[in-house]
């Protein structure tokens, strides 16, 4: 009897070990001024990373973040087709990404003693989000719902990682555009 409750209890502690840790109830709030969408494109200017020469999950991002901000010029110059595949391509990359590392933080370690923004989850969203408003403004209202419920998605799980006011701001803007979410 002695045995099966020692062999029962290194058994519980075992699977006790091999669970992942919860995340933190209270994380803190990061204000935009801390995070978003124009330090990213800055953190990533500079020499543009060809995605067939990308070898490192940082090269991936980095190549997803330099589609993104193209697609963004597209996007205000209103040539809908090519911001759309320009989204396309950086959400393709950024989901390389996240096969790998799929928890965005403030303070993500690319280099030795260099942090960056790494918000995979978010750019995903936001590329999600405005996906949607370019097939909407093109009258296609079912596919405009598919692509903010995949942002809605993918922001929440950036939520989940890092509370940040630019996602919650996301999230509302999303959330207003899907009908009795």
């Amino acid at each position: 009897m002695r045995v099966l409750a020692v062999i029962f209890s290194l058994i519980a502690f075992w699977g006790c070990a091999a669970a992942p840790p919860l995340p933190p109830a209270d994380l803190k709030l990061v204000p935009l001024k801390e995070a978003n969408l124009e330090m990213v494109f800055e953190e990533n200017e500079g020499i543009e990373v060809n995605p067939e020469d990308a070898k490192e999950i940082r090269d991936y991002y980095r190549a997803g973040v330099q589609k993104k901000a193209l697609a963004e010029k597209r996007l205000e110059e209103k040539t809908y087709p090519a911001a759309m595949k320009l989204f396309q391509e950086s959400c393709d990359l950024l989901s390389t990404v996240l096969t790998h590392i799929d928890e965005d933080t403030v303070a993500f370690p690319c280099f030795e003693g260099t942090n960056i923004l790494f918000f995979p989850n978010l750019l995903a969203a936001d590329n999600h989000l405005k996906m949607g408003k370019i097939q909407k403004a093109m009258g296609r209202e079912n596919p405009a719902q598919r692509s903010w419920k995949k942002a809605l998605l993918s922001v929440r799980q950036s939520l989940r990682s890092e509370k940040t006011e630019w996602g919650l701001n996301l999230e509302q803007e999303i959330l207003s555009l899907l009908p009795g979410k």
